[in-house]
């Protein structure tokens, strides 16, 4: 089965069958650099109460500085047991700074049963939240 959802249709959220792709694995979230290559990173993700996804990025990595200078990613997902179960999301994406306290990420990462003081020196860095804005989202499988 394939889902397919473009901008202008009614849904821009990920569809209940694959919320399991972005609730408990790594994701791989793709960027673009300056010469126009690909950038991928794997990275948490969190599928948040208004249906979109978010991670968090420090602001000292290539990746942010690609999300600053060109706003879109394509974040994918794939099923560590059937292949053919996938989720891609091409969206454009919006920056903010998290709080001092790290409040998204300390409810970000406790999804993957971490904590902020096991992960102290992820947040001591300067960071910020990316929420991705879904142009086309497409689930097969």
């Amino acid at each position: 089965m394939t889902v397919t959802y473009r901008e202008g249709m009614t849904t821009d959220t990920v569809p209940a069958s694959h919320h399991d792709l972005v609730t408990s694995t790594t994701v791989a979230l793709s960027t673009l650099n300056d010469d126009g290559s690909i950038q991928t990173t794997a990275v948490w993700v969190l599928l948040d109460d208004d249906g979109l996804l978010r991670t968090s990025l420090a602001k000292n990595r290539k990746k942010y500085e690609n999300l600053v200078a060109r706003p879109t990613a394509t974040l994918f997902a794939i099923s560590p047991t059937n292949p053919f179960h996938t989720l891609e999301v091409r969206a454009t994406v919006e920056l903010a700074d998290d709080d001092a306290q790290r409040t998204f990420m300390a409810k970000l990462i406790a999804k993957y049963d971490q904590t902020l003081e096991s992960m102290a020196e992820q947040a001591a860095e300067e960071r910020v939240v990316v929420t991705l804005r879904p142009t086309r989202i497409r689930a097969q499988g």
